[in-house]
């Protein structure tokens, strides 16, 4: 993978938990959930309160698939449970059905009043690796595929989708400069001038900021595509640039990307497409020798994994 779509794309390293602010963004969605489940108030569990020895439970994948969320799920038993956790299956790890996930041991009612919540985050985080991974095998997809701000989880969302081997994209919008349709449409309205001059203005900001990691403009033409590239050498930028290419059809992406490569020897530019691609058409746009493809199918709807908790 080149080094300028990996230093802008990939922030798989920064998932972890040894990281303060994913652990934190871990800790606040736990919180979230075990609060709307009123764990405290479980009046299920209370009709059978009472002395009960230390059971176990297993928790068992019911599908083949790739899991993921394991070490979540093991930072929430050891910060808010008096349960102890034995990681069984690895984060990443293909799996089968009844293939065993993750062993749970301590007071039976503790284990009932968070199946919902463990399981959740396995079977949400699973499904997006499973996902993710499907569409990188089945379609041998030689560009490399990355989510996008499309989340319903943030972080946790992200880390699913690196796990299943994809990349992250931004993880905020402190990363990386990323100038959408938006912000230039805003530009050219307060300036009074055109998109293609708003596109001018940009990148002679860019300039005189002495701007060097990498930055992104999204574009919604082939002229845009073609004027920015231009504009871009005119300027003698020295941060890279990775033009976006917004719901453009894989032939309209094919020909613009061929077009400005054999146009210009700058090495310094790079091509994402986003938009309107699904798993139907996803192997066609991989055709279109872009640096890397993003898709908000990847989190914004993924199929949850069938997992199970069995009390024992």
């Amino acid at each position: 993978m080149n080094k300028v779509i990996k230093q802008y794309f990939d922030k798989g390293s920064l998932l972890t938990i040894k990281n303060k602010i994913y652990a934190n963004t871990c800790l606040e969605l736990f919180d979230f959930q075990i609060k709307q489940d009123l764990v405290e108030n479980d009046i299920t569990s209370k009709i059978i309160e009472g002395q009960y020895k230390d059971s176990m439970a297993d928790i068992v994948a019911k599908q083949f698939g790739v899991v993921a969320g394991i070490k979540e799920v093991a930072y929430l038993i050891n910060k808010r449970t008096d349960l102890k956790i034995k990681q069984i299956a690895k984060d990443g790890s293909k799996i089968n059905r009844k293939d065993l996930l993750v062993e749970l041991s301590g007071n039976p009612l503790e284990i009932l009043k968070f199946e919902r919540t463990i399981l959740n985050i396995l079977q949400r985080m699973s499904g997006i690796a499973t996902l993710t991974n499907s569409l990188i095998t089945k379609n041998t997809l030689k560009t490399p595929l990355a989510s996008t701000r499309k989340t319903l989880w943030g972080l946790l969302d992200k880390k699913a989708v690196f796990i299943g081997g994809g990349l992250t994209h931004r993880l905020s919008l402190s990363d990386e400069i990323l100038i959408k349709d938006n912000h230039i449409d805003l530009s050219a309205e307060k300036s009074g001038v055109s998109r293609l001059k708003s596109l001018e203005n940009i990148l002679n900001y860019i300039n005189e900021k002495q701007i060097k990691k990498p930055f992104e403009i999204e574009v919604e033409s082939e002229k845009e595509a073609y004027f920015l590239s231009e504009q871009y050498q005119k300027t003698n930028i020295s941060a890279p640039l990775i033009i976006m290419l917004d719901n453009f059809k894989p032939l309209d992406a094919k020909k613009t990307i061929h077009k400005i490569r054999n146009h210009t020897n700058e090495l310094k530019i790079f091509f994402e497409l986003s938009g309107g691609i699904n798993e139907v058409n996803i192997k066609d746009y991989d055709h279109a020798g872009a640096d890397v493809i993003s898709l908000g199918a990847l989190t914004h709807s993924p199929k949850a994994l069938d997992i199970s908790l069995q009390l024992h």
